[in-house]
């Protein structure tokens, strides 16, 4: 594919200015003076040359071409035919002079369009066949190497043609060329045998077509005949090589098809030959727009999209405040204290039962880094004579010490990011009896961490929208300074429910409440209940009510957090977790658009289009990953992998679901089967995942944007604290072994997120 980014380089050295480049399903280039946005068409050419000629032509056009003033021409297609030729001629003299560069580009480009027929000259004597604006055009063109010959009146004219300075002497010009070209069609036509003259037959027009009409009926007449790729094909960039790759003699592949399926020659199909009237126009300009048409992709459709710069005090709730919103509210309620005290007690009990097998799996992390370690040690010569090697010098240099070297250790972090979503409300208690394990690990190996919840409800919507405009549409700047071009984003928060930098009372307390937060989700959703006991009494802040899933927009933010927290905690090696029971809101379908005076929303996706989203100065985009299109999960991958490249971070994904059935492996599961299989082969794959997902509580798959993303077993991730209460003197050593060893791995797989975190980071 060619390299857009290269591309958009060339297009801003041309332009003269840090412009904004897109390419897209346009057929001609524009340029937006207001938000300084250039688009161009999306051509589909494997040739280096004929792309930027191409690519420069189009800069030209944008750059020297009024868009106001071409608008004046209005439906007279003559005019506009010969307009077209002189501003060519005009605007392509200006660039080549600006950038002598590009002047071998447009040489070997014309060329190769050349050798393709795209001007259809092959059958035609250029000196007496074409009248004299297609052999102005074909000068300009071949940059004055074709053998034209110009008579005394010819070269007036084109000395005229050499003096345009501006549009308005285009507009001029081609007024008075066209005007005496009728005169001198007039003339002929007085003539006994004008029909036998050339002009009759090539420039005969059917009424109410132009050039580029008749080559689109042309078109779909090849359509019609089943007949829409070979001869089309050879037109387009799929077969317009190299040059060098030409042969000697043979200048054009259309040669061997003088006719198409409808049997017309082919001169003919390209002019439309038939009717009575001369169409004045230039017949190499309407053949070369028609055939550049089959070098335009009008069918691929790309999203420019660039990630606003997110007001963070604005965004972020500190876990400070979360703390003061939750003891404000347990201040409002009646006869709190009895249920507060009780659900400390429960907490209190769950952390001591928790605390051991934790422990245990602190000295376990701290061997495994250790191995890793020795396993990456090297060994290096000390200088100092080793005495008992001694006795080896004459067989052996090695007379050393050595010493070992071990890797320096890296730097750990980690911040998790938690789904606070409705559909979240049944796996919630048992996600954060698995999160809070998680903490209490990583405050015992001094591993920094935050722990965000992700939410849709916590600030007040100001607007009958989510996003941050108003009811006209115009953009306000609660949550981001928005500018032309960027995604706007659903209204959301981000709630620190616990982090490192907090005091053990602090945490504590955080990790209480948080705890009371999944009680009272599984109490009020589906009246849960531990050992018979309620501990939804004391409810929560309204502001912790479960909501929609604003995912993406929390990857923006944490785009821009992870430098600012990188640099203050010295991270080297940090970890982005998140913890999710399904996609995104469908976000990011508006983005900003700037008319000169306000700021307003428009639509911002269609289907089918392809992911290019600016950050800063860079583009990212997916064009090598698999069906990268509008779609929420998609666009979480793309910012995902946008945040590893930028900050070279490794992400880890946990998607909880109650079940995993055939139809979650054939959509989650595709990247992970190997190509090619049979059917067999294949549902043994599917029943290998299955099985892992049963007996282990998670599988492993392959997803977009994720290092690793594990499916867990959500009905299956309580924590487990067995007690070996059962073990009695009574019994054999080998059953109280057993029982033991059955009550440690159960203890261990069951906090199935810290088990998966600490064979990422050991």
């Amino acid at each position: 594919m060619i390299n857009f980014d290269a591309k958009s380089q060339l297009a801003k050295l041309i332009a003269t200015e840090n412009i904004d480049i897109q390419h897209n399903n346009v057929k001609t280039a524009s340029f937006d003076v207001v938000n300084r946005v250039l688009t161009l068409p999306n051509f589909k050419v494997k040739n280096k040359d004929v792309y930027d000629m191409l690519i420069a032509h189009e800069c030209a056009h944008a750059l020297f071409t009024p868009a106001e003033s071409w608008k004046e021409i209005g439906d007279d297609k003559e005019l506009r035919s010969y307009v077209n030729v002189l501003e060519d001629t005009r605007i392509d003299k200006l660039i080549q002079n600006k950038y002598p560069g590009i002047v071998n580009n447009y040489l070997n480009g014309f060329d190769v369009l050349n050798q393709n027929d795209f001007f259809s000259i092959k059958k035609l004597n250029i000196n007496t066949d074409l009248m004299l604006i297609d052999k102005i055009n074909l000068r300009s063109k071949s940059l004055n190497r074709l053998p034209l010959n110009f008579n005394t009146t010819d070269k007036n004219w084109l000395k005229k043609v050499d003096d345009l300075k501006t549009f308005d002497d285009v507009m001029k010009l081609a007024k008075e060329m066209l005007d005496w070209q009728k005169k001198q069609i007039e003339k002929l036509k007085k003539l006994p045998d004008f029909d036998n003259h050339i002009y009759a037959k090539l420039y005969k027009s059917q009424p109410g077509q132009d050039e580029g009409d008749k080559q689109d009926s042309n078109k779909e007449d090849s359509k019609s005949n089943g007949d829409e790729s070979q001869d089309s094909n050879k037109m387009s960039g799929e077969e317009i090589n190299d040059t060098d790759n030409s042969t000697d003699g043979n200048t054009s592949k259309v040669d061997d098809k003088e006719k198409d399926e409808s049997g017309k020659n082919s001169s003919d199909s390209a002019y439309g030959a038939g009717g009575d009237d001369i169409s004045i126009t230039s017949l190499t300009n309407g053949s070369f727009e028609g055939k550049r048409e089959q070098l335009v992709d009008t069918k691929t459709k790309y999203n420019y999209v660039s990630l606003p710069k997110l007001k963070l005090d604005n965004v972020l709730v500190s876990n400070k405040t979360f703390l003061s919103d939750f003891r404000k509210h347990i201040k409002s309620m009646s006869d709190y204290s009895s249920s507060l005290s009780k659900l400390k007690n429960k907490f209190n009990q769950f952390k001591n039962d928790n605390k051991k097998t934790v422990q245990y799996l602190v000295k376990e992390f701290e061997m495994k880094k250790a191995a890793t370690a020795y396993k990456r040690a090297t060994t290096d010569k000390t200088g100092i004579i080793d005495p008992l090697k001694l006795k080896n010098y004459k067989f052996s240099d090695d007379i050393f010490k050595r010493l070992t070297i071990l890797p320096n250790a890296k730097n750990h972090g980690m911040i998790m990011l938690l789904d606070w979503s409705g559909s979240m409300h049944n796996h919630l208690y048992k996600t954060i009896e698995q999160t809070i394990n998680l903490i209490m690990f990583c405050k015992q190996v001094n591993i920094p961490f935050e722990l965000y919840g992700f939410s849709s409800e916590y600030f007040e919507k100001k607007s009958r929208y989510d996003g941050g405009y108003d009811e006209n549409g115009i953009l306000t700047k609660d949550q981001a300074n928005y500018k032309h071009g960027d995604a706007i984003m659903d209204q959301f928060a981000m709630i620190n429910f616990a982090s490192h930098k907090s005091t053990k009372k602090e945490l504590d307390e955080s990790l209480l409440y948080l705890y009371q937060m999944g009680i009272y989700y599984n109490a009020n959703y589906s009246s849960y209940s531990i050992n018979g006991d309620y501990y939804d009494m004391i409810g929560i802040p309204n502001l912790f009510r479960l909501g929609s899933t604003p995912l993406n927009e929390a990857l923006v933010c944490i785009n821009q957090l992870i430098p600012l927290w990188q640099s203050k905690y010295k991270v080297e090696k940090l970890t982005l977790i998140t913890l999710t029971d399904g996609g995104a809101n469908s976000g990011f379908s508006y983005t900003a658009n700037f008319d000169g005076e306000k700021l307003t929303q428009k639509a911002g996706k269609e289907y089918g289009e392809q992911v290019i989203i600016k950050d800063g100065k860079k583009r990212y985009t997916s064009f090598d990953k698999k069906n990268i299109y509008w779609s929420n999960e998609r666009v979480t991958g793309l910012l995902l992998d946008i945040i590893k490249q930028k900050h070279n971070i490794t992400v880890v994904g946990f998607y909880l679901i109650a079940r995993i059935n055939r139809w979650d492996i054939e959509r989650y599961l595709e990247d992970d089967m190997p190509k090619g299989i049979g059917y067999y082969e294949k549902q043994e794959f599917m029943k290998k995942k299955r099985l892992s997902f049963s007996k282990e509580k998670f599988v492993n798959v392959k997803k977009y944007g994720y290092d690793k993303y594990f499916f867990v077993n959500a009905k299956s991730m309580r924590v487990e604290n067995t007690d070996l209460s059962s073990i009695n003197t009574e019994m054999k050593t080998a059953r109280m072994k057993q029982l033991f060893s059955k009550t440690m791995k159960g203890r261990i797989t069951s906090r199935v997120l810290l088990n998966n975190f600490i064979a990422e980071v050991a």
